[in-house]
């Protein structure tokens, strides 16, 4: 596991999964910063080293506790004297995806009181500053604000260098079976999609108190990458499309307003899921099962969770339609967005399922998987027939979005249709969709940007992974370092990793740019970096 002890002297403030608490030289001459917001007085942490101020680990809401369990969020109490921020609260209960280059062995304390907020400010700057909003990742299963990996330390830095500082916020919202579980019950209640709701309130509290910590309520850009990607997508779509006022630019890395449809899933599906939650929980028999489950232990709920797939529901409110229907129709918050992908979005992906599908080795294993893939109903051999022959078109005569430096059959755990499998599986689950949403916000007239992330940092294969899903992110928030990483994803090699650092310079300043423009390109620096 990685440690970040060895760095403490020379970042005092830990964002490591192994301390989260700076150490008292940290503070500095200044003393802790303090703010007071609606809900209290908050004593954060001066950095010195970045000339920074941290305020972290900040109720957005009620603990979703006891009765509060699988509940819309309900707002925060107030509270007396000062309320120290020193440290990122507890991450959410989550169950780990084991995706090759995002799952890490983490150690920090979880726990159901955990919808916090975190708030990264240059110290000297006190006019209205753009804000920077990020909505983690992890299948909805895993991941949290205080992933050391997606800290914003460097992302202020970056925008401080450029002349045009910006505020960053994260926070967590609930996972698994707190956060996303459906079925009969839960949606007649009417609480699905609760951790959506979550994120919704996280939205609101920005609105109403990043003022008091410098932020300009009405400049706020929200990001995300993967899962939180797709609830970036969700919020441009929510209450069908009507803009709230909550945001006024999107950043979707590998995900977005349509990735895959996420309401594919029958009721019968999402029953099933809910049984099973009720009898690994010993609700089964229980004449009220939502106050059973309220009541149930949090490990037993957070064991059930791992063994379900997330749902999400029209429910009337912040789902109102499939996101097809939505976009095809111009019902979207019409803000700018900023939206792409890596080249090898499929490699990670696949190779989750390899254990169970076994090496892709013949064409008709290929067909079979995009036929046991493809979630929007069955689909004719003539359709699959006419995809194997494209994909292999695409290995025989590569174009500037093929495999890169995946092999098409690294070795017989893969077989020979494993760069056609993932070529086709990254389509689906994210190229497709980049493409359906920029199209939608072309018809509508609202600037939109595009990327394609092309790099393979140092913790990928280049044979079976290369630029996979999550390869951005280390350049995105400029981790040139590798803090809070087990794998250093910038290589040792010193001319080599020049080249991957200017790149993170370039992308960091790219997504500054955007966040405080509106235009990713007024960022000051290299129009093109070659690795």
């Amino acid at each position: 596991m990685f440690n970040f002890a060895c760095f403490i002297a020379w970042l005092l403030l830990v964002f490591a999964v192994d301390a989260k608490s700076p150490s008292t030289s940290s503070l500095g001459p200044r003393g802790p910063p303090t703010v007071t917001i609606k809900n209290g007085t908050l004593s954060g942490i001066f950095n010195s080293p970045y000339d920074q101020e941290f305020f972290l680990g900040i109720p957005y809401a009620a603990p979703p506790v006891n009765d509060l369990r699988l509940r819309k969020p309900q707002p925060a109490q107030p509270w007396a004297g000062i309320r120290k921020s020193e440290s990122y609260g507890a991450r959410c209960l989550r169950n780990d995806i084991r995706l090759a280059g995002f799952s890490q062995n983490v150690t920090d304390p979880v726990s159901e009181d955990c919808l916090h907020i975190n708030i990264i400010r240059p110290a000297t700057q006190r006019s209205p500053l753009p804000v920077l909003v990020w909505i983690h990742g992890g299948a909805f299963q895993e991941g949290s604000a205080s992933d050391g990996r997606t800290n914003g330390t460097f992302l202020v830095q970056t925008s401080v260098e450029m002349g045009t500082p910006i505020i960053f916020v994260s926070f967590n919202y609930r996972l698994g079976a707190f956060g996303f579980l459906g079925g009969l019950e839960i949606e007649a209640a009417g609480v699905s999609n609760i951790a959506l709701y979550d994120q919704r309130q996280a939205l609101h509290w920005i609105q109403e108190n990043i003022g008091y910590f410098g932020g300009d309520a009405s400049q706020v850009t929200i990001m995300g990458q993967s899962a939180g990607a797709m609830s970036v997508g969700f919020h441009l779509l929510a209450f069908g499309g009507r803009n709230d006022g909550l945001f006024n630019a999107a950043i979707a890395q590998s995900g977005g307003p349509y990735t895959v449809p996420v309401l594919s899933r029958e009721i019968s599906d999402r029953e099933a899921d809910f049984n099973m939650v009720l009898n690994k929980t010993g609700c089964s028999d229980s004449k009220d099962s939502l106050n059973c489950l309220r009541a149930a232990p949090a490990e037993l709920l957070q064991q059930a969770g791992s063994l379900l797939t997330p749902s999400f529901v029209v429910d009337g409110g912040i789902i109102t339609a499939p996101s097809e229907e939505l976009l095809h129709s111009g019902r979207f918050a019409k803000v700018p967005l900023l939206i792409g992908s890596t080249r090898n979005e499929g490699t990670s992906l696949l190779q989750q399922i390899l254990g169970t599908t076994g090496s892709f080795e013949t064409e008709e294993h290929f067909k079979s998987f995009i036929k046991t893939s493809w979630i929007r109903g069955p689909i004719n051999d003539t359709v699959t027939q006419h995809w194997a022959q494209l994909y292999a078109q695409e290995i025989n005569t590569p174009s500037t979005a093929g495999l890169g430096t995946v092999k098409p059959n690294p070795g017989p755990k893969y077989g020979n249709y494993y760069g056609q499998a993932t070529l086709w599986l990254g389509d689906m689950t994210f190229t497709a969709g980049r493409r359906f949403a920029t199209q939608a916000w072309a018809r509508g007239n609202v600037p939109s940007y595009s990327f394609l992330f092309d790099g393979v940092p140092a913790n990928m294969d280049p044979d079976t992974l290369g630029a996979a899903h999550f390869s951005d992110v280390a350049y995105t928030f400029r981790d040139t370092e590798g803090f809070g990483w087990e794998i250093n994803p910038f290589p040792a090699e010193p001319t080599l990793k020049e080249k991957h650092v200017k790149l993170a310079e370039l992308m960091s300043r790219m997504w500054i740019s955007f966040a405080t423009k509106r235009n990713p390109n007024f960022h000051n620096g290299q129009l093109r970096v070659t690795l």
